[in-house]
């Protein structure tokens, strides 16, 4: 004669023991999701929108960047060729005068050269001067630049940390939901008191 055959109830009993763990088991899901479904949901729909915003941002950012080195760039181009025609210009110019003065009179040739030179030399340090504006003027927008990232990035810092600070840590959660699972069992016995 078999164990069962001795407890012929005894494979029904686990087969009802497993049901009802089973049930347990989907009571507890069901208790978890209505405890925390809510704000695990909301955490998720929040990191979705700061990684959404994170993105926009630093899109925005990157191409105002764009934008603003190519404004830059175009107007330093223009500048530079207009100046370079300039001088070009006013150097064909120069050179013209000189030679008609070269005609009339050794003397007055020779005057013209410096006056030339020094005109040449002037539009040398304008152009220098002017270039140099033009570089500060790069270098502070690229600070300005650099400083609105960095502000940009301490802020999504800030809210970094500030969602921390809000979650419920996994410690804490498993803790939680082995107490809350063990009083369903009828299992959880509190110290008793001196």
């Amino acid at each position: 004669m078999s164990d069962q055959d001795a407890h012929p109830g005894a494979e029904g009993d686990r087969r009802l023991d497993k049901g009802a763990v089973a049930e347990g088991d989907r009571n507890v899901e069901q208790i978890r999701d209505i405890l925390f479904g809510g704000h695990m949901r909301d955490y998720e729909r929040r990191f979705g929108e700061l990684g959404r915003r994170l993105e926009l941002e630093s899109e925005r950012l990157r191409e105002e960047v764009e934008r603003r080195f190519a404004a830059l760039d175009a107007r330093l181009d223009d500048h530079v060729e207009r100046l370079g025609r300039l001088l070009k210009q006013e150097a064909a110019d120069r050179i013209r005068q000189l030679d008609d003065l070269e005609s009339r009179t050794l003397s007055a040739a020779r005057t013209q050269r410096e006056e030339i030179n020094a005109a040449l030399s002037q539009l040398a340090e304008d152009l220098a001067r002017r270039d140099e504006r033009a570089r500060a003027s790069l270098a502070s927008l690229s600070g300005s630049l650099d400083r609105a990232a960095s502000q940009a990035e301490a802020s999504l810092a800030a809210a970094r940390t500030e969602l921390r600070l809000e979650k419920v840590g996994r410690e804490d959660l498993s803790a939680l939901f082995t107490e809350l699972a063990l009083r369903l069992k009828g299992e959880f016995e509190l110290p008793a008191r001196k």
